[in-house]
Formats: structure tokens, sequence, C-alpha cells
């Protein structure tokens, strides 16, 4: 794992060396183990390396054959597949590194090299025959790319602070972005918190040549769900097994130490069993909290018992977690209001003390819907229709002196299509609530999700509309940003079995009955599962990561709070209405209402801005 940046200037002026390398030195925590650049003319790519195969001097990037030049982000994990494949039509390696496979791929293939790899990726390759930069990011999206790209030139970056080391890429902050951001708690692609930076989105590729002109294009996209089979859940299990143990096997494969992160959740579980079963001591990390309504360590404990991994467990205290969450700005050079972050976090520094790679089970509930909500779903549609009449006054309902869960499922019932629905339900607040307290509303989330998104979801059934939105947008903008920051944080490489192409394009394949009924979520996972492990390791409702900010805002983060809205970005622009803010503050403190997910992504976006900014 390893972190890219590069641009192509379209006038023909050379590359600046200085500013290039301090880009790249922007990256030191993504690759701690060696740096470099290359540079031709009006092109120039660096790189910062994270050694994990072919650990030698050969495996050096960027790397150059020829006339090609690559600089790349990621593991092709069935290199080794494509370049038997290679070898084979006559062509010759010297390293045993992926990064050459790629090249060599590219040189058989062209742009179709693309369908034949299994992994995450994002990388830039220079074309010297045909004058053109090549740059693509993975089909799920679990590595980043951003980009800025005018009449002037091209630079691309693995982080936005990468791209906007270079002097000419403005630091505007986007409006659009940040109402995206409060209404969703992240920044959906291909926005960046800048106007002039962009995020590649997955599954696309992104062509340029030194005339400025520019290509984009989407090779791989969500193929409509499957329709109902025939086969018994008993034989879908037997199919996904097959994959996923295919999968972690895949993501074995490496020269340094590998471990797993482990929360005694079903995915998780599901992935060290499968790890357990095809290599020896596995290493297993979690961390616990003091606080008992958020700790599930007990049942990472039980699971790594049973299965007989190197366990290792830390706990962290009230004081540990603020201490993280103020590093958080330096890490996640976006605002991003997922305090599930600060766990993550600690957990990936753990997992560095031993191993240099750790797998991970994320994806598991947007594939095999595992969010409690969906299930809410389904108790929720057929109600939909017939109160249709009334649901301009039930959209309303959260803001009425009611009981929350039922304010919230009567305005639910009044939100007027999936695409409202969803970020009503996704959002930290309210999309009528935030228009009421902003001063220029510029981007509404549910036209986002229905303008970007719900155009290009086939299914026409709530629940998995809702799922696909998750795998699109949530999955890859939320969680997959969370867990790539966190772990290039330390320098530690993360690995996301269930997220192999191949289990995603399966899962998709399933009818409903196969994944949720009205009790249970993820059936045929957890029928793998209990192959696996007595069911009662992993028969309970799903808990998380969540974190006590309701408390810290009453508590030790109170005043910190209020320090962060005084001389802030957020006032001094004028970005929300006066005193609109410092009201919810109020209410939230006295313990009136519960504001704690809007106002962590205030804090987090001042903080963010301080860092940043001055």
């Amino acid at each position: 794992m390893c972190g890219i940046v590069g641009r192509l200037n379209f006038d023909g002026a050379p590359i600046d060396e200085v500013e290039l390398s301090r880009a790249r030195d922007m990256l030191a925590n993504r690759g701690p183990d060696g740096a470099g650049t290359w540079i031709s003319g009006a092109v120039g790519l660096a790189h910062r390396r994270l050694s994990i195969l072919d650990l030698s001097e050969r495996g050096a990037q960027p790397m150059v054959d020829g006339h090609l030049a690559i600089t790349y982000n990621g593991e092709i994990y069935n290199f080794q597949d494509i370049r038997a494949e290679l070898t084979a039509a006559g062509h010759r390696f010297s390293t045993g590194t992926d990064t050459e496979v790629i090249l060599a791929a590219y040189r058989q293939w062209g742009h179709d090299c693309l369908s034949r790899f299994n992994g995450m990726f994002a990388f830039a390759l220079w074309d010297g025959a045909s004058r053109r930069l090549w740059v693509a990011r993975d089909r799920i999206g679990v590595k980043p790319l951003y980009y800025s790209l005018n009449h002037k030139r091209m630079v691309f970056g693995s982080t936005v602070k990468a791209v906007t080391a270079f002097s000419d890429v403005p630091r505007d902050i986007s409006a659009e972005a940040a109402d995206l951001y409060f209404q969703m708690a992240y920044i959906p692609a291909p926005h960046s918190i800048y106007t002039a930076v962009r995020k590649l989105e997955p599954g696309t590729w992104l062509e340029c040549t030194p005339d400025g002109a520019v290509r984009m294009q989407r090779y791989w996209s969500l193929a409509p769900r499957g329709a109902e089979v025939a086969s018994s859940i008993d034989e879908v299990a037997d199919e996904l097994e097959e994959l996923l143990e295919s999968s972690v096997r895949y993501r074995l494969i490496s020269d340094v130490p590998v471990g797993a992160f482990l929360s005694g959740g079903v995915d998780s579980s599901t992935i060290v069993s499968l790890m357990a079963r095809n290599t020896s001591a596995v290493r297993t990390f979690t961390v616990g909290f003091a606080e008992a309504d958020f700790d599930e360590s007990t049942h990472a404990h039980d699971v790594a018992s049973r299965l007989g991994t190197q366990h290792v467990e830390a706990f962290l205290r009230p004081e540990d977690l603020l201490e993280i969450a103020a590093e958080m700005p330096d890490h996640y050079d976006e605002p991003f209001a997922d305090a599930s972050a600060i766990p993550t976090l600690a957990v990936s520094r753990l997992a560095r003390t031993e191993v240099t790679v750790a797998l991970s089970g994320d994806g598991g509930d947007e594939l095999f819907a595992g969010y409690p909500y969906y299930r809410h779903l389904r108790r929720l549609d057929p109600w939909r229709g017939r109160l249709s009449a009334a649901a301009p006054v039930l959209k309303a309902a959260n803001e009425w002196p009611l009981p929350h869960r039922i304010a919230m499922g009567l305005s639910a019932l009044g939100q007027p299509n999936t695409s409202a629905l969803y970020a009503y339900m996704r959002g930290p607040l309210k999309t009528r609530s935030y228009r009421s307290i902003t001063t220029n509303f510029a981007a509404s989330a549910a036209d986002w999700f229905d303008e970007r998104l719900a155009a290009d979801v086939p299914s026409a059934d709530l629940i998995e509309r809702f799922m696909d939105l998750d795998l699109r947008s949530y999955l890859v903008d939320d969680i997959l940003v969370k867990v790539d920051r966190a772990t290039m944080a330390c320098g530690l490489e993360g690995r996301n079995p269930l997220l192999d192409y191949r289990v995603v394009e399966f899962a998709r394949s399933l009818p409903q009955r196969l994944y949720i009924s009205g009790v249970d979520d993820k059936l045929v996972l957890r029928r793998v599962l209990g192959r696996l492990l007595p069911a009662e390791l992993f028969s309970r409702p799903k808990q998380g990561f969540a974190m006590p900010i309701r408390h810290w805002f009453r508590g030790p983060l109170a005043p910190a709070l209020r320090d962060a809205l005084h001389g802030g970005w957020l006032t001094s622009s004028g970005f929300f209405k006066a005193g609109a803010i410092e009201s919810l503050v109020d209410e939230h403190v006295s313990g009136r209402k519960n504001h704690e997910n809007f106002l962590w992504a205030v804090y987090v976006f001042e903080q963010w801005y301080r860092e940043n900014n001055h």
C-alpha cells in the first residue's frame, strides 16, 4: 500500500521537481518505506512506498519499462495468474511485483487490462509512445484518487493534501460539498471539500493528452439484481463459501505479517474463520471501551478463543478517545464526521505493532442487508402508499412533540421518494431542519441521490435500492474512506475480502429471501458462518463502533464545542444563520434535545478547517 501523486502540464512547461517532491512527501504516512520521483519534461510521477510484495529495491516506484512509467497504490490479488498468462504470451519479468504485471497487462490489452484485475488500486500510467496519462480506480473504490483539472494542467494524488500541495491548485471551499457533508456526514464523490479538486469515481478511468484533451469512462458498474433462483439457501451458501475462501486466500498473499480486525460480529468472524482454515498462527486485534454500552470486546475474545488466534486487545478510556479525536483532522484531510473513525484509528495502531497487513469484514452490511434499518424498511414500505395523501403533513413529524422513534417513523412515511427517504434515514440532521439554519442552501442530499445514484440503480424494490445506494455512496465515501485513512495513518494496509468484485456480483445476483427476513439479516452469510463457528458466538443484534459523543458534548467536550464555533469558518463566513448553531448546542448540553451527530459534524468541520487552512 502506498501513496501516489503526479502532474501533467498541458502547456509543455517542465515539471517543478521541488514542488512534486513536496507533494509526494505529504503522503509519507502512506508510504514510510521509500520515496521516488520520475520526471520527463512536462509529466512527473511520484510515489511513497509501503513494502508488501518484493521487499527489495526492485519493487521501487515509479516503475519505468521502456516508454511506460507507472505510480501505483494498491494490490492486484490475482497478479500471479495474470503474470503466468502474460509469460505464456512472451512477456518477461524482472521483479516479483504486481506493479510490473500492470505494465505488461497494459502492453498486452490496453485499457481492457482493468477487466482482468481483481484487487484494490489507484494508479497513473504514462504512455510515452502515445503521449497519454491514464489514471484508473478499482471497481468498488477501495483506494482513493483525487484530481484537479483545468486548461493548463492535470494534477492527481491519493489525498487532497497531495493535490493542494501544488501552488496553482486553489483551496476555495465548495458550498455544495459543505451542504452535502452536513446532511450526510461525509462528502460524496465526485465532490471534494474544495471546488477545484474532484474524486475519481469507482470503476472509472480518466485519460489526458498534452494538448489538454480529456476522456473519462466507467469500465464497471452495478449490474441489475438477479431474479428468483430455485437453489436452496444451503446450495447458495456452498457457492458463497467457495468464493469467500478464494477471496481470503488471495488476500493472505504477502511478504510481511498479516492479521485481522475482529469485532466478534458476523462479517469479521467469517473472515477470521476462513483465515484460520487457510493459514496458521492468525493474529487478531480488537479495541474495547470503558463504557459497557459501547464495548463488544468480549464477543471478539470468545471468537478468537474458539479459533485459537493470537488475540491482542486494548481498552480505551474516555481520555484516550478524546486524544485520538483531536488527531482526526490531520489524518482525514476533508471534513469527515463518522465518529467510528476514532476506534478504527485505535485498532489500526494496535494491529500495526505486530503486522503490516490487516483483513477486515467491511462490506458485509451493504451486500447482505446487515443494517437494522433494512428490516425497518420492510415494515415501513407497505404504509407509504396508503398514507401518500398525508405525506406533506407527516414529513414534518420529526419536529412534533412526540417520542423520538414515533416521530422519526411518521416523518419517514412522509418522504416523497426513495432518495428523499434515504437522505432522511442516513443524515445526521434532517434536510428540512438543516435548510432552516443555513443562509444559502446550495445542495440537497435527496436531490444528490436522485440525480447521481438512483438513475443507475435498477431495482424497483425499496430495500434493494437502499442497499445499492449504500454500496455506491455510504460504503465508498464513508466506510472505505474511514478505514483507508485510519490504516494509512500508521502505515498499515487494510484488505477487504467481502469486497472482492466476484463476491459483490454474486451477492447482487441473490433474491431478497436469501439475505433478509422479517426478523433476521445476512441469512446466507450467517449460514456460511454457522459451518465455521457455533451459532451462540454470533447470534445477537448488530452493535458496531458506537461512540459516546452525546455524553462528551454534555461533559468534557462542551467547552471545546463552544470554542470551535467562535471565530471559525462557519461563523466568519456566515454559512449558518446567526445564533442557529449556538441554539442547538444549548439544547443539547442542557439535555432538552439530542443533536450529537450534527454537532459532531460541526465540531469536526471546524477542527479540520483550523488544521488545514491556517
